[in-house]
């Protein structure tokens, strides 16, 4: 089991490297947006630059424009639904629950399993199984927004859905079978503890 976790741990620490690739491309694309639409294309109107305006507007309409800005929600949204399995991995998520915190270490595993098998992972599989069908649909069709200086395709960012969820299925797994060492680990530091007991008992008498 400790193999399969750590095999499982390295898929999902490459979902977290995904995110903070995805932070720097956003990060990146912002500032090279603002910096092309308010400095660049700014200097050449401010300066009456006809010719380089018209060569901007031929061959770098695409900087600064709409499909930069929807390249900003798209890296957004692969940050955060590729965030959510390893945020769950490293239970980072928000519990509103003024029960659980005050429950043993046991019953909190008892609790973090069922809730996984009962809630989480079918909730996850269903969306992987109807976001699949939503990228298909969306990469057969070649859907676009038709806009002048949109991105040409959408099916890219609808293709995060499914494949985000699929790594928070492995983060869910991940965490059943930590809970699961946690109960087998609690049951033998109680048998140990048994045993000492017994060893004590026995030298008392």
């Amino acid at each position: 089991m400790k193999t399969t976790l750590r095999f499982l741990n390295k898929i999902i620490d490459f979902s977290g490297y995904i995110c903070i690739a995805a932070l720097l491309l956003m990060i990146l694309n912002v500032f090279i947006d603002v910096f092309v639409r308010y400095a660049v294309f700014g200097l050449l109107q401010y300066f009456h630059w006809v010719t380089a305006i018209d060569w901007y507007n031929e061959h770098l309409s695409w900087l600064g424009g709409i499909g930069m800005q929807e390249l900003e929600w798209h890296f957004f949204s692969l940050m955060f639904l590729m965030g959510l399995g390893y945020t769950l991995r490293e239970n980072g998520h928000v519990r509103v629950d003024v029960l659980y915190d005050n429950f043993s270490r046991r019953k909190q595993a008892w609790i973090n399993i069922t809730g996984g098998l009962i809630f989480a992972l079918p909730f996850c599989a269903l969306i992987v199984y109807y976001g699949s069908g939503f990228f298909y649909e969306s990469f057969t069709s070649m859907e676009n927004k038709g806009d002048p200086g949109s991105l040409p395709r959408l099916w890219p960012v609808k293709l995060i859905i499914p494949v985000a969820f699929s790594f928070l299925v492995l983060s869910i797994i991940t965490v059943i079978l930590s809970e699961i060492m946690v109960l087998k680990e609690g049951d033998t530091e109680d048998n140990e503890k048994e045993k000492t007991k017994n060893n004590v008992e026995g030298d008392a008498a």
